[in-house]
């Protein structure tokens, strides 16, 4: 479930420069960029405006992961939808993001770019008035070949 946050809240965002945070809270998949495990995570989300998934309305809040500045600003993102899956569970819109602050972020040794990436799930796109619908990734999409078709489309952004 999507918590909108008040126009007040929206103002101090808007005041201090720094982006609302929702309550929204999804089960990502982090792939670290120092070699270890690709793990599921939880994050809330945070709105965006001003940035390439600005139509996401809001987005999972990588910051702590990037830092706030540069390593946050500088993302892209990329997409997968899957229909038909022998494991239903694993249908869904999969969007994957990463940063390309090359001077802040370390090398990935499983992807080749720079910091952490994520990837997020979305049903076959769907949308409200609050921005984007997520749902969690599924712990089963870690053993898929899915996750690397998710990457690559992420690295040949």
């Amino acid at each position: 479930m999507t918590d909108q946050p008040s126009l007040l809240d929206r103002l101090n965002g808007w005041l201090s420069g720094e982006p609302v945070v929702r309550e929204t809270s999804l089960q990502v998949l982090r792939v670290p960029a120092d070699g270890s495990a690709p793990h599921p995570l939880r994050l809330k989300t945070i709105e965006t405006n001003d940035n390439v998934d600005c139509f996401m309305v809001h987005i999972p809040d990588f910051r702590p992961y990037w830092g706030k500045e540069e390593g946050f600003q500088h993302r892209d993102i990329a997409s997968l939808e899957v229909t038909d899956h022998r494991q239903p569970e694993l249908n869904g819109k999969y969007f994957a993001w990463k940063s390309f602050a090359m001077d802040l972020m370390p090398v990935s040794k499983h992807t080749g770019f720079c910091g952490d990436a994520f990837i997020a799930k979305t049903p076959l796109w769907e949308y409200d008035e609050n921005g984007a619908v997520y749902e969690d990734v599924p712990v089963s999409f870690l053993g898929s070949p899915l996750l690397g078709m998710v990457l690559k489309r992420l690295h040949d952004r």
